[in-house]
């Protein structure tokens, strides 16, 4: 599944009354994280919040924050599951008052998963968290359902899909709303037991025929080369990303070449703090290098563009025109006003 610059969350407030709509993978992308949302409901001044899910999930300890800031605000939640409430956008969902599911819609909870690469100490503390976080998630559907904690945990191992009715049977949501439609663009191909998704396809975009692996294994070898080389080049946390979006291997260098690319922008530009932000935000190379374009331009600081000894000693080409940037300065500052 591929990312865009579309925000996987909205968030609007009218007339005292609030809507949150999570309608993507749940996590620090496209500009937006978790804590910009949960600092947003902190400070949201609201009577009424409605939250429209549609996710996959994404995030277990962004999902949590978000569960908690809606739990214990003020305001009277109301939750409406519109299409998909699975993993830990599932969990949010449990943060409401009152918790809504339209009849075509699915809810799934399952085990907390995650990938690690280290020596063995750092593989149980990673198992460790994950017994911790799926601790408190069955207690979450506990809370909510009163089924026994031991009851949902059986069912989280198992990989639960419910349909709205199921839900409602368990005790999960209070209502069940008319189907809704909805286009289906989440691959599930990293659950094990995801039904097919009976929600209308939109009628100019054929869904593409999902991948064959040739042998068993395969998937699972795949994974792990695309953890080893975001290990390998110093960006873990793209690992989860490119697993997500189904990149193959020869894809992931690619990124991370991109993402060495986007470092020496900023550096030559002076401003290396800022590609952390551009590479979460998943910014192009051309998007970058326009954007610091523009921040030069825009600056009335000097320049400097000397060049260290080492790239005194190579020819390379620069990766910001900084005679373009010159130019277009000094028009500004010569025009007439």
């Amino acid at each position: 599944m591929s990312r865009t610059n579309k925000p996987w969350y909205t968030l609007k407030n009218q007339s005292g009354a609030a809507e949150l709509m999570i309608y993507d993978v749940i996590g620090d992308w496209a500009g937006l994280s978790a804590r910009q949302l949960v600092d947003s409901l902190k400070t949201l001044d609201s009577h009424d919040i409605t939250v429209r899910i549609n996710s996959p999930g994404g995030s277990v300890f962004d999902g949590i924050a978000i569960y908690n800031a809606l739990r214990y605000h003020p305001a009277n939640i109301t939750v409406r599951i519109e299409g998909l409430a699975a993993s830990i956008a599932s969990v949010i969902a449990m943060a409401g008052d009152t918790v809504q599911m339209a009849e075509n819609a699915l809810f799934m909870i399952h085990n907390p998963f995650g990938w690690v690469s280290g020596e063995a100490d750092d593989l149980r503390r990673t198992a460790g968290m994950l017994d911790k976080a799926r601790d408190s998630i069955a207690m979450t559907y506990s809370e909510r359902s009163g089924l026994p904690v031991s009851d949902i945990e059986a069912l989280m191992a198992e990989e639960t899909w419910f349909t709205a009715a199921e839900a409602k049977e368990k005790g999960l949501i209070d209502s069940i709303d008319k189907p809704v439609k909805l286009a289906a663009s989440f691959d599930l191909s990293l659950f094990n037991h995801a039904p097919p998704i009976a929600m209308e396809p939109p009628a100019a975009k054929p869904v593409p025929k999902p991948v064959k692996v040739e042998q068993e294994g395969a998937g699972d070898a795949v994974v792990l080369s695309i953890v080893r080389l975001c290990n390998q080049a110093g960006y873990p946390e793209l690992a989860e990303r490119c697993i997500r979006d189904q990149l193959n291997p020869e894809q992931v260098r690619q990124k991370l070449q991109d993402c060495e690319n986007i470092k020496s922008l900023c550096a030559a530009a002076h401003a290396p703090d800022l590609a952390a932000d551009f590479i979460q935000s998943a910014n192009t190379v051309d998007e970058v290098r326009a954007s610091l374009f523009d921040k030069l331009t825009a600056s009335d600081a000097m320049v400097n563009n000397t060049l260290t000894p080492d790239q005194q000693q190579n020819t390379i080409k620069p990766l910001i025109d900084t005679a373009a940037v010159y130019r277009h300065r000094n028009q500004n500052q010569t025009s007439p006003a």
